[in-house]
This record gives structure tokens, C-alpha cells and sequence, in this order.
């Protein structure tokens, strides 16, 4: 049965760039009861063979069956509360889905629709920094020092919006270029936790810098424990890599390290004080292999490297020992001493800001540039090519 207009229409409302609304009703129509829900339709891809997630969301329709009148009646308050908040909605393989989240789905556990607030997905590098509710003064401190490298590096901080560590992360990147994305372990609707969803408190300020909150949840769900503990393979998934700050031998910090494993990127630790309950999680992904991070440069060296492995999305090009791009390396040598801006330095080498923003990393990283308020800089006088 055909989704009925009025759920179509509501769908559009919230439909983002690139997302079919016919599609989506369908899909939200079939999964709004529990009895089925979004996991029911991935199960239905892996039985059917579908192998990625090119052309996931044509397939989540064909798969959306047995839907009634009543389905449709039940949907659509859900879409009109999604727009009521002002959210876009993006179905798996979609354009404006995170392409870092979608890669192995069906087989991986991607949710069917990904739904934001503010900034959506953007080409530039991911780092989630978590950690600890119950947080020391120092783990926060580490977090906001992490953090702060992170954006002004042209990066994207990611966490899940809890108190503690990701509320320090959160803030310290909330201002600053790259921004920051909340991953909800509730529904958009649900002021959860208090403190940051009241007016005027953390993630309006997120929203107002610029950045993201996104949830896999139908806007009035609960922060119930198996929904918070699912987020963290979200938090994982949007990221290039991981970095734990503080946790205790039971954190949820661990299960978003672990999946981060499981899909191939790398995951970091600080070290802490062997006597602190902080220190149980990062001191075993340590033991397990986990780079020790002790300073930002190592999360730096890990981004770039990940950066130039390419997850598709940035075009390095051909560069220089330091990491940089030759028409980069020739327009910083011509504005030597002063600094450029990042936009006015793309504009000018005719480089996407996202490639831009991953070669001046790697070339921080490799001592060749420093950035400030002002934009990015050559560490040294250029060599004279006339000698």
C-alpha cells in the first residue's frame, strides 16, 4: 500500500537533500512499530543479499511491505514532530548521510535513517573524544586540550553529549572552525541530559557555533540504557578515530572503542594515574594495543595518516614532503610572513576546503605551517629559488 499523502507531504518537510519523501514515508510507515522497527528492514537487506549501501535506500523500500492505513496514521505526527524541531532526515546511502557511518552497511550496523539538527555532514576529518560522566578536573582539562587541537587543526570533534569528558570536548570545539557533533542516546523531542538540553545551555551553543545533533531515534524516545549504549557505535561510526580520555573498567567509552575497532580505525588513549578508577579504560585499550596519546601532535600524526589513507572523501593530490600541495606551498611562500585564511588560501589554489583543511593538518603535524586566529602561516622563511 501506497504511503497516503498527507505522510508524503509531512515527509518532505524534513527530507534532506537528496532523500526521496515517497521513500522515506514508506520506510518510516514500516518501521514505527516496534514489532518490525528500522533493524527489521537492515535484516531484510542482509537476507535479500544487498552488499553496501549504494542503493540501500531503493532496496529499505522494496523491503518495507505489509504496511496499512493505520501504519501511515501513525507515522505522520512522527514526521510533523521532526519538522516541528526543525530536523532533516537522510535513509542510508543517501547524499546527505554520513558517508563514513554508511560504509559496510548492510552488514554493518548503520542506522536506516540519520537524523540532525543545525550543521549536517561535512568533508572534513572526524575525531570523537569520550570518556567519563563522572570526570576529573585533569580528564577535562585533557579533553578541552584535545579538542581544541582538533578544530583548530580544521577538524570535527565528535561525542555523545553526556556530562564529563564529551560535555568538555563538546564545548572547547563548540566555537572554533571545525565545529562539533552531538550523537543523542534519545530521541530529539527528550531534553536529555537537563543541563545541556535547557535553553541557553550546551547544545543550543552547539547549534549556534554551527555544529550538529543527531540521533538514530524517533523524537520522543527515551534515554533508556540500551538506547545510550547503542549511540556509542554511532559516535564510532561518524569518526576517523577515537580517542578515550577517562573511564572506568565498565565505561561506555569501551564500546565505542570497540567499535571502532571493528571498523578498521583507530582508537587512542590517554594514560592517567595508575591508582585513578579513570584510568581502568584507557590503560587497557593501551594494553591492547591502543596508541598512547599524551599530547596532541599524537592525535595530529594518526588524523593525517588516516586523512591520507582516504575514506573517499579527501583528494590529496600531489604534495611535498611536508605534506603540502604545491600551489599551497607556493602561495604561502608568496604571502611570507603573514598569514592567509583558510577560505582566502582555497580561493586561491583553486583546492576544496576539506582537501585544504586535511594537507594543512599533516603539514602542522610535520612543523612546516602553524595556524592562528589570523589562518596558516610557513613556520620559516621559503627558500629562494634563485640559489
Amino acid at each position: 500500500m501506497s504511503p497516503d499523502a498527507a505522510l508524503v507531504r509531512a515527509c518532505a518537510e524534513v527530507a534532506a537533500d537528496g532523500t526521496d519523501p515517497y521513500l522515506l514515508a514508506r520506510i518510516l510507515a514500516f518501521a514505527v512499530r516496534p514489532r518490525r522497527g528500522p533493524d527489521a528492514l537492515r535484516r531484510r537487506l542482509l537476507e535479500a543479499g544487498v552488499a553496501d549501501a549504494g542503493g540501500a535506500a531503493s532496496a529499505l523500500g522494496r523491503a518495507a511491505t505489509e504496511v496499512d492505513a493505520d501504519d501511515h496514521r501513525a507515522a505522520t505526527p512522527i514526521a510533523r514532530r521532526w519538522a516541528g524541531l526543525g530536523c532533516r532526515v537522510a535513509l542510508v546511502g543517501d547524499p546527505s548521510y554520513p558517508v563514513r557511518l554508511a560504509e559496510g552497511f548492510p552488514l554493518a550496523d548503520a542506522p536506516v535513517w540519520w537524523v540532525w539538527r543545525g550543521c549536517g555532514e561535512e568533508h572534513r576529518p572526524h575525531v570523537a573524544i569520550v570518556g567519563s560522566r563522572r570526570a576529573t578536573a585533569y580528564g577535562e582539562g585533557i579533553a578541552a586540550w584535545l579538542a581544541d587541537a582538533v578544530a583548530d587543526a580544521g577538524g570535527r570533534v565528535v561525542s555523545g553529549g553526556a556530562v564529563g569528558i564529551d560535555a568538555a570536548a563538546h564545548r572547547a570545539a563548540a566555537a572554533a572552525t571545525g565545529g562539533t557533533t552531538v550523537v543523542l542516546g534519545c530521541g530529539h523531542a527528550v531534553g536529555y541530559p537537563r543541563p545541556h538540553a535547557r535553553r541557553d545551555g550546551l547544545f543550543d551553543e552547539v547549534l549556534r557555533q554551527g555544529g550538529a545533533i543527531a540521533s538514530e531515534l524517533l523524537p520522543e524516545e527515551p534515554p533508556r540504557p540500551g538506547a545510550v549504549r547503542a549511540r556509542n557505535r554511532l559516535v564510532a561510526g561518524i569518526a576517523d578515530c577515537v580517542v578515550v580520555v577517562e573511564g572506568g573498567e565498565r565505561s561506555g567509552s569501551l564500546l565505542t572503542a570497540s567499535a571502532a575497532a571493528e571498523r578498521g580505525r583507530p582508537v587512542l588513549a590517554v594514560p592517567g594515574d595508575v591508582r585513578a578508577p579513570g584510568s581502568q579504560a584507557p590503560h587497557r585499550l593501551i594494553a591492547e594495543g591502543a596508541h598512547p596519546c599524551t599530547h596532541p601532535r599524537d592525535l595530529l600524526e594518526v588524523l593525517g595518516e588516516r586523512a591520507g589513507r582516504g575514506s573517499g572523501r579527501v583528494d590529496r593530490g600531489p604534495v611535498s614532503a611536508d605534506g603540502l600541495p604545491p600551489p599551497v606551498g607556493r602561495v604561502l611562500g608568496e604571502r611570507w610572513p603573514r598569514a592567509i585564511a583558510v577560505d582566502d588560501l582555497a580561493e586561491a589554489t583553486g583546492i576544496a576546503v576539506g582537501s585544504l583543511l586535511a594537507a594543512i593538518t599533516r603539514a602542522e603535524v610535520a612543523g612546516a605551517v602553524t595556524t592562528d586566529v589570523e589562518g596558516v602561516r610557513l613556520r620559516r622563511a621559503p627558500a629562494d629559488p634563485d640559489r
